[in-house]
C-alpha cells in the first residue's frame, strides 16, 4: 500500500490518496479543496480511482468533492448523519451512506468502517487491520482529538469513540485529516484521559 498525501484548501486539510500498488487502484479520502492540485498529481501518477470517500461532512474536507466526483466519474461514499452539515456548503448528493463495520476496498486492501461520532454526528475512520492503518478524519490528531465546540459536535460522543481506538493495536499508524500522522500507541495517554 501507498499512501500519497495531498494538502489542500485554506485549513490545509490532508487529502490522501491510498493506491494499491499492484492493481494501481486508489481511493481518495477528503478532497477538501484545490481539485486541480489532485488532478494534477493523478495526471502525473496515473491511477485508477475507484471511489471517493469523506470522513466528515465540514467544508474543508468536502470542497474538491464535486469537480472530483465529475471529472473521475467515481462514487463518493460518506455517513449519513452529516448530510446537514454537507447541505451547509455544497448541493451534491453521495452516492452511498457508510455505516459501522462496511468494509470499503482498494485493490488487495480492506478498510473497516468506524463510526466516530463527536467531532460531528456522521465522522468515520477508516481501519486496514492488514497494514494495520487507520485513517482517522477530525477525531483524532497527533497530540489532540478533534473540537467538540462547534455545531453538531457532542463532547459526549467524542469521548466514546476515542475510548473505541484504544482498542486498536498500540502499532497502528494514524492519518489525521490535519497535521503529521502519529501512532495509537503515541496517543494512549491523551486517549486514556478522556
Amino acid at each position: 500500500m501507498l499512501i500519497h498525501t495531498i494538502v489542500v484548501g485554506v485549513l490545509e486539510t490532508n487529502c490522501y490518496l491510498i493506491e494499491d500498488d499492484r492493481s494501481r487502484e486508489a481511493l481518495i479520502v477528503d478532497p477538501g479543496g484545490d481539485s486541480e492540485k489532485i488532478m494534477t498529481f493523478l495526471e502525473k501518477h496515473p491511477l485508477k480511482v475507484s471511489k471517493i470517500v469523506i470522513t466528515h461532512g465540514h467544508f474543508d474536507h468536502v470542497g474538491a468533492v464535486w469537480e472530483l466526483k465529475e471529472k473521475l466519474k467515481v462514487k463518493v461514499l460518506m455517513h449519513q448523519n452529516d448530510l446537514p452539515l454537507l447541505a451547509l456548503t455544497t448541493s451534491f448528493t453521495p452516492d452511498r451512506f457508510l455505516v459501522e463495520k462496511d468494509l470499503i476496498e482498494v485493490g488487495e486492501f480492506s478498510f473497516v468502517v468506524f463510526h466516530l461520532p463527536g467531532h460531528t454526528p456522521g465522522s468515520i475512520g477508516l481501519y486496514c487491520e492488514k497494514e494495520k492503518i487507520l485513517f482517522s478524519g477530525d477525531t483524532l490528531f497527533a497530540g489532540t482529538y478533534g473540537r467538540v465546540d462547534l455545531p453538531y459536535s457532542s463532547e459526549k460522543d467524542m469521548k466514546n469513540s476515542l475510548k473505541k481506538l484504544l482498542s486498536l493495536p498500540k502499532e497502528t499508524r494514524v492519518f489525521p485529516g490535519h497535521g503529521e500522522p502519529t501512532t495509537i500507541g503515541k496517543e494512549q495517554n491523551l486517549l486514556k484521559e478522556i
